[in-house]
């Protein structure tokens, strides 16, 4: 899969093209990019998806919303489809201002597309001016065609990125995977922290994560930490360390039964089920003993 930025254009003579805020690359969002795929496959042409560096909604809105996947992230999960390349460019303000039609002349000349494929919702150009009709117009006019793929529900709740964010901020997580079509990830280098856990015999991964994730809710996991491929089950905990007057909010993971020091290596964090909320305990004994009913609960758990 190759990756093109900024203002380059493909190397390619045609190309189906997935279009979309894809700020989750939830299920929803990967019907329409797997719809593209095996769209251009039949054709014989290459397959491709737009991607924004930053979060359209935030820059549109003025206001951070908070990430669900980071571009990372999303790099690491489309390298598991049979695309051909991803086209990444930048959302400014002043991009956010090209008309619908603008918008199309650059996907023309940049990405060579004869074939976009959206969802049933999706709107672009200035002030979200554009719609599916508009876009199937404009596809008559510069000479490719339009694929929508319909809105997608599960067990009665359309997939959305809104909802999923809601689910995981309320600490719902195993509630989230049937809609996000994974389980939520946290990754990040692990830095050094205040080593609380070791001093109780619980070495913890402090996970540095990206700021503008939208963290599950206060509280501890059971979970996987996933390093160099391998998957360890793990308690996980988002929180300020109450019980030792701590401030900044963290996540850090417990490898269950592994204790190599990875400090600056990179880890993917992933939460199962939410099995507490973060509690103040008297002291370090009755944290540690309350942290082993929690691994002794994460270990029961087929995960």
């Amino acid at each position: 899969m190759e990756v093109i930025y900024a203002e380059k254009t493909v190397g390619c003579a045609d190309t189906a093209v997935a279009l979309g805020n894809f700020d989750g690359l939830h299920i929803a969002h990967m019907k329409i990019i797997r719809d593209c795929i095996a769209t251009a496959k039949r054709r014989g042409i290459k397959s491709g998806v737009l991607l924004f560096e930053e979060n359209t909604k935030s820059v549109a809105g003025k206001k951070p919303v908070r990430l669900i996947t980071t571009n990372e992230q999303k790099l690491a999960l489309l390298e598991r489809e049979s695309l051909d390349f991803v086209y990444i460019r930048r959302f400014t303000e002043e991009f956010m201002k090209k008309t619908p039609e603008e918008f199309v002349r650059l996907l023309v000349k940049n990405l060579k597309v004869k074939l976009v494929c959206v969802g049933y919702d999706y709107r672009f150009g200035y002030k979200a001016s554009g719609d599916v009709d508009t876009l199937r117009e404009l596809g008559g006019k510069y000479g490719f065609e339009v694929i929508v793929t319909d809105k997608i529900t599960v067990d009665g709740e359309t997939v959305s990125s809104t909802l999923i964010r809601g689910l995981v901020r309320s600490g719902r997580v195993d509630e989230a995977v049937k809609f996000l079509g994974r389980r939520y990830t946290i990754s990040g280098r692990v830095a050094e922290g205040l080593k609380n856990g070791r001093k109780m015999g619980l070495p913890t991964a402090n996970v540095s994560f990206d700021p503008r994730m939208a963290l599950p809710k206060e509280g501890v996991y059971a979970g996987l930490t996933e390093l160099d491929g391998r998957r360890y089950k793990s308690v996980i905990n988002v929180g300020r360390n109450l019980t030792f007057g701590a401030e900044r909010l963290t996540v850090e993971s417990h490898l269950i039964d592994f204790n190599e020091n990875i400090y600056g290596r990179n880890v993917n964090v992933l939460f199962i089920k939410r099995l507490r909320g973060d509690i103040k305990f008297a002291g370090m004994e009755e944290l540690k003993q309350q942290i082993n009913m929690d691994i002794e609960a994460t270990l029961r758990m087929d995960i």
